[in-house]
């Protein structure tokens, strides 16, 4: 019963992805079946759903709000577009709804909750602007360039901690493959498991390491 669980253990650490989940799937519907198109696409929007903005997604919305002030329109009508990402479109929403509503800018900014870091660098832009007034679009614009090098910093220092993520994936699972294929082969280690000292010893083991891989996780995980 033991052997099963460890490698069922293992098989789970070592399926964790070595990069972090920077980039969310795009889905495309010129290959995939409807069926499977319409299922991978909610998919992709729940997840992006339950995550902040990305820093390049708040810099193209950053774009889209210079564009449109830029053509003309006022800081409040620019606001009102709904940006393509769905991520950036969802942490926006309750900004478009309180601008439509009626409410000012920095009310309307102030009713998001978790807008994540890149997000709360532009909205915080965007709230300075509407009080102090100004050229919003040079402000806005130059908010778009320090999130775009953000995102390129931050893929830079996952490309560097490629070595880290890949260690500690080797480091977690083999230990636990090697336990459980002795414990499949030898009579000897699996009475020793058996045992309340070796049970004990192995509790222990993964104990520490569970412990070791997530304080490896902790320290190679991309923070903005």
């Amino acid at each position: 019963m033991i052997a099963p669980a460890i490698v069922a253990f293992a098989v789970l650490i070592a399926a964790i992805p070595l990069r972090p989940r920077r980039r969310r799937a795009r889905v495309t519907t010129e290959s995939a079946p409807p069926r499977l198109d319409r299922a991978a696409a909610a998919w992709a929007e729940r997840r992006s759903r339950r995550q902040a903005p990305e820093a390049c997604a708040v810099a193209s919305w950053c774009d889209g709000i210079v564009r449109r002030v830029r053509s003309g329109s006022t800081l409040r009508e620019a606001l009102t577009e709904i940006p393509g990402d769905v991520g950036t479109a969802h942490a926006t929403g309750a900004i478009r709804s309180g601008v439509e509503r009626g409410l000012s800018i920095s009310d309307a900014i102030a009713r998001v909750d978790d807008a994540g870091p890149h997000l709360r660098l532009a909205l915080g832009v965007l709230a300075t602007t509407s009080r102090i007034g100004g050229p919003a679009a040079a402000s806005i614009d130059r908010t778009a360039a320090v999130l775009r090098q953000r995102g390129a910093d931050l893929e830079e220092r996952a490309t560097h901690a490629a070595q880290a993520r890949l260690s500690t994936h080797v480091m977690t699972a083999v230990p636990l493959l090697m336990l459980a294929a002795l414990l499949a082969t030898d009579g000897d280690v699996r009475s020793v498991t058996a045992s309340p000292i070796g049970a004990a010893c192995i509790a222990a083991g993964l104990l520490l390491n569970a412990t070791g891989w997530y304080w490896m996780h902790r320290i190679v995980r991309m923070e903005p």
